[in-house]
């Protein structure tokens, strides 16, 4: 099974359990939002408007033996551990964007739900099998429960925020933002080993953990 169909009969999955909510909500599945600065897509898997908050669902249909130890994750792959991406730090992510989509007035819950029931523990209890999916949401320790008028308000405005980006389109925005950032991390290594501004050639003032070049207006801090 490819990678694309797997992730699909996952996410397939969680939205059956999703939909089987009882209680007054509104659920979002495969939605893409644009940042507006940027114009960079960020594509969330499910977005469930529930009582209990608004949660920000990454779905992961990996086989096998998930590990997460030392802030590090992988996964057996043919025998083999391979260092994977840190799934909950990439909803978190997705989680913001939503937020600010919503203006910054409503709290977003990220979740990572591993369809395979073979999350790993990481001491965050956003991290869950889909098993657990239920009791997650409604055990969720919620500020102000939201009513209904509010939900459906809140469902509106995601509504209108979100963009239709083909997935041929969103990957090229992925592969254009990891170069970006590889770009970015080879100009901090040049100017912290060499003391130099690696983009016009000056020295670079460093007080403390802020690089600052003396001519241009390139810096940053650690």
């Amino acid at each position: 099974m490819s990678k694309l169909s797997r992730g699909q009969k996952g996410e397939n999955l969680v939205n059956k359990r999703l939909s089987q909510i009882k209680e007054h909500h509104v659920l979002f599945s495969d939605v893409t939002f644009v940042n507006k600065n940027s114009e960079m897509s960020h594509q969330i898997d499910h977005i469930l408007v529930h009582p209990h908050g608004i949660f920000v669902f990454e779905t992961k249909n990996y086989y096998g033996e998930v590990f997460f130890s030392k802030g590090k994750w992988s996964r057996k792959i043919d025998g083999r551990d391979k260092t994977m991406n840190d799934p909950l730090r990439q909803n978190k992510s997705h989680a913001i964007t939503l937020y600010k989509e919503l203006n910054g007035r409503y709290e977003t819950i990220p979740c990572v739900v591993f369809v395979q029931n073979n999350a790993p523990y990481t001491g965050d209890e956003n991290v869950i099998n889909l098993n657990d999916i239920e009791l997650f949401i409604d055990s969720y320790p919620y500020k102000h429960k939201l009513r209904n008028e509010t939900i459906n308000k809140i469902a509106e405005l995601i509504k209108k925020n979100i963009k239709d980006v083909s997935h041929e389109d969103h990957v090229e925005n992925i592969s254009f933002l990891k170069a970006v950032r590889t770009e970015l991390r080879k100009e901090k290594e040049f100017a912290i080993t060499k003391g130099i501004c690696p983009r016009c050639g000056e020295k670079m003032i460093i007080r403390g953990n802020f690089f600052k070049c003396s001519n241009c207006e390139y810096k940053f801090e650690l």
